[in-house]
């Protein structure tokens, strides 16, 4: 079974973090260097997906800045989604042409089996906790609902059903998708809300969706939460277990990673 080699890197800023996952993706693609997942949190940061509109953001960025908030753009898929303390992030550097089988031809690769595992391995972990999430046609990442109990509730849930859920807030967004797929090589990846601060989703159309309200594990449990580590545990078993690859530690230092933003880097 080929390796899944999971880094911990603590807090790191969001710009450094795109330009490492740049090298990162090269070498993957060069074949220097084995499937990655990086683990981590980012300090106060809105990033820009690709499909970001300018009403995404209620506020100019000078309004964010006084609030302690970067605002970057990335290269990833998506809109406007927010990252922070207390929010697990978790980054695969991954060959999706070595992982399970893939749609014939070059460079063709199975891009919704990817992002369903994802989404997987967040329900999974959240499911161990007691916390039923799954995900709705048309409408990105992982949700949870006061209406629906199991996981497997969530079957057949779209967007137009869900339209009266999220607008009176019992349908709630916890887990985010965002991807990079250059010639099969995937980067950026997901975030899950362990503890973070919700207030920051409110000052934006998290998503592009006006009516979405944010939720995490802590608000879920009702103040209780684990640790984002022990969430990251969680997530990379699952993870590793639908992609087929065995997780093993990774040292930072082996991947140029050790002194990557260090104003930003906590133990």
């Amino acid at each position: 079974m080929a390796a899944l080699t999971v880094i911990e890197l603590g807090r790191r800023d969001y710009a450094g973090m795109v330009e490492v996952q740049e090298r990162l993706a090269a070498d993957r693609l060069a074949g220097s260097i084995g499937d990655l997942l990086l683990l981590l949190e980012h300090p106060p940061t809105y990033t820009l997906g690709r499909r970001s509109e300018p009403s995404d953001l209620l506020h100019g960025a000078g309004w964010y800045r006084e609030r302690g908030i970067e605002v970057s753009r990335t290269p990833r898929g998506g809109k406007v989604t927010y990252h922070g303390p207390g929010q697990l992030i978790a980054y695969p550097i991954v060959d999706l042409r070595g992982v399970g089988e893939q749609p014939a031809g070059a460079d063709r690769v199975d891009v919704a089996r990817f992002v369903a595992s994802l989404e997987g391995a967040m329900a999974d972990s959240l499911w161990e906790l007691g916390i039923p999430a799954g995900r709705i046609e048309g409408l990105t990442g992982l949700w949870v609902d006061d209406e629906r109990r199991d996981p497997g509730d969530f079957t057949g849930a779209d967007a137009a059903s869900a339209a009266p859920g999220l607008t009176r807030g019992s349908i709630r967004k916890i887990g985010s998708i965002g991807l990079k797929i250059r010639r099969g090589v995937t980067s950026h990846g997901l975030s899950l809300n362990v503890s973070c601060d919700l207030e920051p989703f409110d000052w934006i159309n998290s998503c592009g969706i006006e009516t979405c309200r944010a939720t995490s594990i802590a608000v879920e449990l009702g103040g209780e939460a684990p640790s984002v580590e022990s969430v990251g545990k969680a997530v990379v078993a699952s993870l590793a277990s639908r992609l087929g690859l065995e997780p093993t530690t990774g040292n930072p230092a082996d991947f140029g990673l050790a002194e990557a933003n260090p104003a930003n880097s906590v133990a």
